[in-house]
């Protein structure tokens, strides 16, 4: 496939949404009250939950069951109504794919593994277009985008945070990422550009330069996002900036909207360093460290400081699909795909 990821976003966004005009549904009906419009397409059944039932892995707060009959979306009862509304066309925007031609044909061409995460780009491009107007959205970011200019369009808007994230994630100069990091430096949201890695919800953003933005200030300079695992990803030119308790940063590999020196970036991920004693041998490791030691796992025999090697059993997987580690009981036997893809 010779078009980017980004391109093909931008190609099957407007295909989505013709689509929704030919079921007759009003895109600003959608926008206003989307649980009023939703349940009158396919018999869809809007389930209102508690946290627990959706888990802390999903970046949304609501989760989509198209394998039922009639189809669901479970719902977070006790959310914002701004990401309450993204959450619920970001799930219903995953149950028009297969019936969008266009985007049914897209998938299907992606290589093994990639349909998930891709489509995750795409139903959340769809939820932001039908809740930010792009003439709102062309004003805010004519200037480019950075984290004072994110938090303009929340104000600006009654769109969520995370809506906001994705609309200006879409119109960063170079691949990164727009995320929105709760007062414990985790990140609620990540909107990604380009071809970098998805960052999970849940994840602890240690970066240095981030910190003054997170206790309430700004931040700009050159630093590494972090991934679920704990391993720092490449080296990024950050604009942060705190809000209401919570954080925008704003992360690019190149030409960031914002006054910085040019400099060579380090462009690989860092992982953990350390020695198995077990082995003998130095390693790096890319999973994360021990949760009651903090010391870093050895990839041939799993010991770290307070277990020896082979002492630890298999506990959890890596689904291939929302690419969390999950516990075993989360699959149907040798499945990769957890139970809920």
């Amino acid at each position: 496939m010779t078009r980017t990821k980004q391109a093909l976003i931008d190609e099957l966004v407007p295909a989505m949404l013709a689509h929704l005009a030919s079921l007759g549904v009003d895109g600003r009906k959608l926008a206003a009250d989307p649980a009023a419009v939703i349940v009158t397409i396919d018999g869809i059944v809007l389930d209102w939950v508690e946290p627990a039932a959706l888990g802390s892995g999903c970046s949304v707060a609501a989760l989509y069951s198209g394998g039922e009959t009639p189809p669901r979306i479970a719902v977070l009862r006790d959310t914002s109504e701004g990401r309450r509304n993204f959450s619920l066309i970001h799930e219903f925007g995953h149950h028009l794919c297969p019936s969008v031609t266009a985007v049914a044909a897209a998938l299907w061409e992606l290589p093994d593994g990639e349909e998930g995460p891709f489509e995750e780009d795409l139903v959340d491009a769809f939820a932001a277009a039908v809740l930010l107007p792009t003439d709102i959205v062309s004003r805010i970011f004519a200037d480019g985008v950075t984290a004072a200019s994110v938090i303009r369009l929340w104000q600006s808007t009654t769109a969520s945070r995370e809506a906001c994230c994705v609309a200006a994630a879409h119109r960063l100069p170079a691949p990164g990422y727009v995320m929105l990091v709760e007062p414990n430096s985790r990140s609620q949201f990540a909107a990604r550009h380009g071809d970098v890695l998805p960052i999970a919800r849940g994840s602890v953003q240690s970066a240095t330069r981030l910190q003054s933005a997170v206790r309430g200030g700004t931040a700009r300079g050159v630093d590494r996002p972090t991934f679920r695992s704990g391993v720092a990803g490449p080296q990024m030119y950050l604009d942060a900036q705190g809000t209401d308790g919570y954080t925008i940063a704003v992360w690019v590999t190149d030409s960031p909207d914002w006054p910085s020196l040019t400099a060579p970036l380090a462009t690989g991920p860092v992982g953990h360093d350390g020695h198995c004693a077990d082995c003998g041998e130095d390693f790096t490791s890319w999973k994360r460290p021990c949760g009651t030691c903090g010391e870093p796992l050895c990839p041939q025999c799993g010991a770290c400081e307070c277990a020896a090697g082979g002492q630890r059993p298999i506990a959890n997987r890596l689904c291939t699909s929302c690419f969390l580690s999950l516990p075993l009981t989360a699959f149907l036997g040798d499945s990769t795909t957890c139970n809920q893809h």
